[in-house]
């Protein structure tokens, strides 16, 4: 009888130590999220007038909700990796909720923005923030390249722009971008 590869019998023991990892990781980054989201909604709440000075990195922004797709998230100000993981993020820059101009906020398709894959023209979207609601009708829903950053720039009237990944079911960076525009209610 021939004897196993000292690499083959290494191989179970590989394997299952990187799915132990990578399932502690998912679970810490899904801990961070829900500490981060509660912790946020908590401070939303409290507060009952907005600061006068510009959010800085990690503040938070608002709460986005879109009642038909039971989405609902604190927004965070930036966009870097540290605030996508804990909700999303208003892209600095951009004009804050319920201002003149395009209000851009980003997450990631696989936790916070995963319902928008059933967005629809028509859906009402609210934005929540200390000095008062806004509520947009999304217009339109597209596929864009990454390199396509005119859905970024500001518009003459007050607008939102929701950005993420795109296809939603890919694994691993995904090539595209799924962006939805609506525009503030009458």
């Amino acid at each position: 009888m021939r004897k196993a590869s000292p690499m083959l019998t290494a191989l179970p023991w590989f394997l299952g130590t990187f799915g132990i990892l990578n399932i502690g990781y998912w679970v810490h980054l899904n801990l961070k999220a829900a500490r981060s989201q509660s912790r946020g909604a908590r401070e939303l709440e409290r507060s009952g007038s907005a600061s006068s000075l510009a959010p800085s990195t990690g503040d938070i922004v608002g709460r986005l909700d879109i009642p038909r797709l039971s989405l609902s998230t604190v927004v965070f100000e930036g966009a870097d990796q540290d605030v996508l993981e804990r909700g999303a993020g208003h892209l600095p820059g951009s004009a804050l909720p319920g201002e003149h101009g395009n209000t851009v906020l980003a997450a990631h398709r696989d936790t916070f923005f995963r319902p928008l894959r059933n967005i629809r023209e028509g859906d009402v979207v609210k934005i929540h923030t200390p000095p008062g609601d806004s509520v947009y009708i999304v217009k339109s829903a597209r596929v864009v390249e990454p390199d396509e950053v005119d859905v970024l720039k500001p518009t003459p009237q007050p607008a939102l722009t929701l950005i993420t990944c795109y296809p939603f079911r890919y694994v691993g960076p995904a090539p595209e971008r799924f962006v939805v525009r609506a525009v503030l209610a009458p």
